[in-house]
């Protein structure tokens, strides 16, 4: 279809697609911004159709960009964000206030209605566009979050960051002893480990309470690095008593997590050796549910005012640590004593450090025939049981007594009851 100059063939529903991205970007942002205006009973600048409009600008002025070269975008956006401002600026001498978070608002609306041009940026425009729109709603929860907000939680939280994010990256990634089993990156991910699950630890307990903190940390924590949560919770122990009992939940709650994971993990690498290991982990993981269940009908993990002064504790997790590192040699020297025939001996000895590493090696060595299942089955559920003693000695080590001793009525049964299933199953 021709008429004159304009020529309507060559328009395709692709060619409409961006802008029809853009519009519904626009419409989400100006709906909350709309809306947050109607629940202050104020005047505004711009509303639902203004930020589709200007979304749709950015798609339009990138459509130009790519016509006539990049410089027409950097026009645009500069010329865009002063017309916002004068924009603002005036109305804050109209309305007697200056809206900054509309009118920042509105430049991302400008910039992501630019990104729906590019068929390999639509999808970050979408994306992008749903968590500012989070942002902006959650206005209320972020001002009461701020209000209580200590100083030593956000020092804290800069620590917590700074042993993550700047320290790891820079350790090596490569073994520095003779044996190759000291990597100095693995040992701290460790340590961000313990200290990450100590400070989940503290942020449940603001939100939930003690109980139900902790019991939620031990549950979370359970999935990653059970000892890593029995290292934890003796640290709060020793420092506040009055968590014991709660620790005590967590830490079972974490380690009846543990037994679960190892099925998993066998389910994805050997199928055929699931069946067979599913009565030993269901057994031991009865036991601890039963023994935790117990505990807390009993009322002794119910806990209330409990004060929690410092969410970030650097030592208990350097101590896991070294602990780490000195069973990861251990395990390396008793594994070359044994030799490849000491499949129950290696079991013991790797379950002192990590049970997941024996568990993958023992399932592929059983799926490709080069070990029997019922070796492989009774081994790995050694190397659970080793764990589970290895929290156990955890919890007395860096722990107080009472706790220990607590988490000691719970891990004996799961224990012997691990030991059973060996001989019977």
């Amino acid at each position: 279809m021709d008429f004159g100059y304009l020529n309507l063939e060559g328009i395709a529903f692709s060619d409409l697609y961006p802008f029809l991205i853009s519009i519904l970007i626009g419409a989400l942002i100006g709906t909350e911004r709309e809306r947050d205006l109607l629940e202050k009973k104020k005047r505004g600048v711009a509303g639902l159709r203004t930020f589709i409009l200007i979304s749709v600008l950015g798609t339009l002025s990138a459509q130009m960009a790519a016509l006539y070269g990049s410089g027409f975008m950097i026009v645009a956006i500069a010329s865009f964000a002063l017309m916002v401002a004068i924009g603002y600026a005036a109305s804050a001498t109209n309305l007697g206030r200056l809206d900054f978070t509309s009118e920042v608002a509105a430049v991302i609306a400008f910039i992501l209605g630019a990104l729906c041009h590019s068929p390999e940026t639509v999808m970050l425009a979408i994306a992008l566009a749903i968590l500012g729109t989070a942002i902006l709603a959650a206005k209320k929860t972020a001002h009461r979050y701020v209000e209580k907000i200590k100083e030593e939680e956000l020092l804290d939280t800069l620590k917590m960051g700074t042993i993550a994010l700047v320290i790891l990256p820079l350790l090596p990634n490569v073994p520095i002893d003779p044996f190759e089993v000291l990597n100095p990156r693995n040992i701290w991910m460790m340590v961000v480990l313990v200290s990450l699950i100590g400070y989940v630890g503290y942020v449940m307990i603001r939100i939930f309470g003690t109980e139900r903190g902790l019991s939620i940390t031990g549950a979370l924590g359970g999935l990653v690095s059970s000892t890593a949560v029995a290292t934890t919770m003796a640290a709060e122990a020793r420092a506040h008593r009055e968590v014991v009992p709660s620790a005590v939940f967590a830490v079972t709650i974490a380690s009846c997590t543990m037994f679960p994971r190892i099925l998993l993990e066998v389910f994805v690498v050997n199928r055929d050796l699931f069946v067979p290991l599913l009565a030993p982990m269901i057994s031991m993981t009865a036991v601890g549910v039963f023994m935790a269940l117990l505990l807390y009908r009993k009322g002794e993990t119910i806990e209330t005012d409990v004060n929690l002064s410092d969410p970030f504790r650097l030592t208990p997790a350097l101590k896991f640590g070294a602990f780490f590192a000195f069973v990861l040699l251990v395990s390396k020297l008793a594994s070359i004593g044994f030799g490849d025939a000491g499949t129950y001996a290696a079991s013991l000895v790797a379950g002192l450090a990590d049970v997941d590493a024996i568990t993958l090696s023992l399932a592929t060595l059983a799926r490709t025939s080069q070990l029997d299942e019922g070796v492989a089955v009774a081994a790995i559920t050694l190397a659970a049981i080793t764990n589970t003693l290895v929290k156990l000695l955890i919890t007395f080590i860096l722990g107080s007594k009472e706790f220990g001793v607590r988490v000691a009525m719970i891990f004996v049964p799961i224990i012997a009851v691990g030991l059973i299933a060996i001989i019977l199953f």
